[in-house]
């Protein structure tokens, strides 16, 4: 059974995800890779996934306990790459509500977040993304 998901619009500042645990499989790559048109083949030779692979699957593992509710947009993506990211690596992601406001009919959530591989204290990609949601819906159904 799968657990109910939060709707983004419902969580106030200072709200802390629950840690996500998940894995980054070559198959992850590889799609990620073949949804941007990237036909380089070398991140899969050395092994390495690409940044923002990395990220790509922490926000998706994320939504995996948040519900964007329907009309959201991803308006922004701030990222840092701070170490090599194995495929295959388990890894942990970690973050919260940095801010939230309303504005027009909108809610603004900014959401930072830390991607750490397992057996390490130190995150390897980190970020900051913003979603605009409107704020007259909740779980995706209009209020």
């Amino acid at each position: 059974m799968t657990a109910a998901r939060t709707p983004l619009p419902d969580l106030p500042k200072g709200y802390r995800f629950p840690d996500t645990s998940f894995e980054l499989t070559a198959e992850h790559v590889e799609s990620y890779l073949a949804a941007v048109g990237d036909a380089n083949r070398l991140y899969l030779e050395q092994g390495l996934a690409p940044p923002l692979a990395v990220a790509a699957r922490g926000l998706g593992a994320l939504l995996e306990l948040v519900e964007l509710p329907a009309g959201s947009l991803h308006t922004g993506q701030e990222m840092e790459a701070r170490a090599g990211v194995p495929i295959g690596a388990a890894l942990t992601l970690s973050g919260g509500i940095a801010q939230r406001s309303e504005r027009a009919g909108l809610i603004i959530s900014v959401i930072e977040f830390a991607i750490t591989p397992a057996g390490s204290t130190a995150a390897a990609v980190a970020g900051r993304t913003t979603i605009l949601a409107p704020a007259d819906v909740s779980a995706g159904t209009p209020a």
